[in-house]
């Protein structure tokens, strides 16, 4: 009995280890029994099984004639590790693991009806598609088990539902394994064959660069020419800093273009991928680029000549990459020409500011189809063509100055306050005149220029080791025309550090560009050129950019045609060409009084009409500021057809605003080629000239301030010239400036403000 018994225990043994096996091998007992209880609208494998699909890192593809095994790295790429080593298209692992996720029982064949020629038709032992999946045993563990395996076989005729009621998708016959020796065939739902249409090995990436954009650190693209081999090399810091070339000059990028060509790069998709032990690349090598990535090895792709497809004739080219065994087939040129009346009208519709940068890009690239004819791949097409990269609303100080000239042109921005509802407002001089109010919209036209308006071209590059001296004495920018000083703001936050207020971050330093006339030896012709101190590049200027270095002050004065608060006027007299209509203003009790001649009107004023007048007299611009002795404006101003007479008794500021000047006044002398105090003496200064204005702002603030009165007089009349649109010609009595005003405003001038 101890012998039967003992032998009951092994036994029983041997059948506990053999089911623990088969647990770890396939993760079911189906295996022992040989069969599993399929029934329609069931999923195809357990729930606990397709909750792991996301942890899978193995896959085996097999059909009749080859086999691929496939591994998911850390970084959730997909590599085909046989038979060669090379990057699976993402697309069909995505779609597979989809597929066996979301496959439904629809019907099962029975066994005594599956006979060998009716597994020829279902495809299942004649074309048949094997997948095995493969997961950790343990989260995180090395050793792996199968998840799931089947072999696909033909597209069935039956439509199963989608599970929404509404619509349908199609089926497969299949047949699993993995539950045992069944040998039962099954309808599912879905329906993957086409990913298989052209065999195994076609399921490689047809991307040929997989790296994301942002991680790009560095571009060496390298032109190979009949005569010669040519370099350019682009940079950049981090993600967030700009792209710069490096060589063969050290120049600023064009960050759009690089930009969209790296993302062109990413998204290039091949026509075809094959083994480079069985093609050979076509043509000649045209380019080899240089790929360096943050936390990766370098990826080296190398583009050649075109050549017409022999099939329809399109413009193809071949390329590989280091890290791939594969020749790729990229589309070279677009079917459609690029010139004539289609390019006009794509450059125009891409030149509207309607569309996202992106959209046009691919708007112009043929719905994002990446052509290597279009990559701009040389210096010219990569370099910026901007003058600077100054952004306006950085700028807190400018000075223009004219060679051999005293006459100088100051800009300083006073900061406003947002809390309070204050704006900026720039003030600016001329030589030693003192500052005036300048139009913000002139100032942002010309600092806006720098950066926005293209340069025509590019003079000359600083080549290695040339005398920099030399380089700009021979476009006449050692001493140049006009000299441009820029300095962007202070930092905004600061910190009190042993008793003294300094920046958290590095103020930037002033910037100076130097610009000439100078004839070209060439055509013989004058041009304008010009370059940043400290720079390498020499840039030919657009006029559009150099028409605005005017030292005329009615070019910067502010348009605003006269300027006061309503609680400094006292009496508005408009001028008619009957009896002049005076008014009298009492601000505190917000009430007017009013004569016509002699005749007393105040019951038939409409103070909200009055009201209305001053504020828009107060908005009045002029259209042009012209010189004081003007021809056309005085003859036309002989008789005056209207006058606005404005007597203010305005609050006296003067000597707080004294202050606040001086203390931000630039030291004209410093604007040299050699400018630059330390920053520590600047620093210095600033805290001493803060420490003064902010004294004497809150002395202003406290004290009562004497008042002045002024009286400000316009009058205007029609021009007599001929010209689509009419426009009157003004003047102030007082200073005799002369302006023009637009038809509609001076007609508003004459409106009316009594009742009838």
């Amino acid at each position: 009995m101890r012998i039967i018994s003992t032998a009951l225990l092994v036994l029983c043994a041997i059948l506990t280890v053999t089911a623990a096996v088969f647990l770890t091998v396939d993760g079911n007992l189906a295996r022992i029994t040989g069969w599993y209880s399929f029934k329609p609208g069931m999923p195809l494998f357990t729930a606990e099984n397709t909750q792991r699909l996301d942890s899978v890192q193995w896959m085996r593809i097999k059909d009749l004639h080859d086999t691929i095994e496939c591994s998911r790295e850390t970084d959730g790429t997909w590599w085909i590790t046989h038979p060669f080593r090379d990057r699976l298209n993402p697309t069909v692992a995505a779609t597979i693991l989809a597929f066996t996720e979301k496959a439904r029982v629809v019907d099962t064949l029975p066994y005594n009806k599956v006979t060998r020629s009716r597994m020829r038709e279902y495809g299942v032992q004649s074309k048949p598609h094997t997948i095995t999946l493969k997961a950790p045993e343990t989260p995180g563990g090395n050793d792996l088990t199968t998840i799931a395996r089947y072999t696909l076989g033909s597209a069935s005729p039956w439509l199963a539902d989608a599970g929404d009621g509404k619509s349908v998708i199609p089926t497969t016959y299949l047949r699993t394994d993995f539950y045992g020796k069944d040998k039962r065939i099954h309808v599912v739902s879905g329906n993957i064959l086409s990913l298989f249409r052209e065999g195994l090995l076609s399921l490689r990436d047809p991307r040929p660069l997989l790296f994301a954009p942002e991680a790009l650190r560095e571009m060496r693209i390298i032109s190979h020419q009949s005569e010669g081999e040519s370099t350019v090399i682009l940079r950049r810091i981090s993600a967030e800093t700009p792209w710069n070339i490096t060589a063969p000059c050290i120049t600023a990028a064009d960050q759009d273009k690089v930009n969209n060509m790296a993302a062109s790069f990413v998204g290039m998709t091949a026509v075809k991928v094959e083994d480079n032990s069985q093609v050979t690349p076509q043509g000649e090598l045209r380019h080899t680029i240089e790929f360096i990535t943050e936390g990766a090895e370098p990826v080296v792709m190398k583009l050649y000549s075109s050549f017409s497809s022999a099939a329809d004739g399109q413009p193809l080219c071949h390329a590989t990459v280091n890290n791939r065994p594969v020749v790729f087939t990229l589309q070279a040129e677009p079917r459609v020409s690029r010139k004539g009346s289609y390019s006009r009208i794509v450059n125009s519709i891409c030149n509207l500011p309607v569309l996202p940068a992106r959209s046009m890009a691919q708007i112009k690239s043929g719905s994002g189809t990446v052509y290597t004819s279009e990559l701009p791949l040389s210096l010219a097409e990569l370099r910026s063509l901007k003058f600077s990269d100054i952004i306006d609303r950085d700028v807190e100080r400018v000075v223009l100055r004219v060679h051999d000239s005293n006459d100088s042109l100051k800009m300083l921005l006073i900061p406003g306050d947002v809390e309070n509802e204050v704006n900026d407002v720039w003030m600016y001089a001329l030589g030693n005149q003192p500052y005036a109010k300048a139009e913000e919209v002139v100032v942002r036209r010309f600092l806006n220029g720098l950066s926005n308006i293209p340069v025509r071209g590019v003079e000359a590059d600083l080549a290695p080791g040339e005398n920099y001296k030399e380089f700009i004495a021979r476009y006449g920018l050692d001493n140049p025309f006009y000299s441009l000083y820029i300095r962007p703001k202070s930092c905004q936050y600061r910190a009190m550090l042993f008793g003294i207020d300094l920046p958290l971050v590095k103020d930037r330093d002033a910037r100076i560009f130097y610009i000439s006339r100078y004839k070209d030896p060439a055509t013989g012709k004058f041009k304008w050129v010009g370059m940043e101190r400290g720079g390498n590049t020499i840039y030919w200027l657009s006029t559009r950019l150099t028409r605005t270095f005017s030292l005329d002050s009615n070019s910067w004065r502010a348009r605003n045609l006269v300027n006061f608060p309503i609680s400094a006027l006292r009496h508005l007299t408009l001028g008619f060409s009957q009896a002049p209509l005076r008014l009298t203003y009492d601000y505190i009790g917000e009430s007017w009084e009013g004569k016509l001649g002699e005749e007393d009107v105040t019951p038939r004023i409409n103070p909200h009409r009055a009201q209305y007048y001053v504020r828009q007299l107060q908005k009045l611009k002029v259209s042009e500021w012209l010189d004081k002795d003007d021809e056309y404006a005085l003859h036309s101003l002989q008789n005056p057809v209207f006058s606005v007479k404005i007597d203010l008794e305005l609050t006296d500021y003067s000597d707080a605003e004294a202050v606040v000047m001086d203390s931000s006044e630039l030291d004209h002398d410093s604007l040299t080629p050699e400018f630059g105090d330390s920053r520590k003496d600047k620093a210095e200064d600033a805290l001493t000239e803060r420490t003064e204005t902010d004294a004497a702002l809150r002395d202003a603030a406290l004290m009562e301030r004497s008042t002045h009165r002024q009286t400000i007089t316009i009058e205007v009349a029609p021009s007599e010239e001929a010209s689509d649109k009419p426009f009157f010609y003004g003047r102030v009595v007082e200073t005799g400036e002369l302006f023009i005003i637009p038809f509609d405003d001076a007609q508003g001038l004459a409106g009316s403000i009594l009742d009838m």
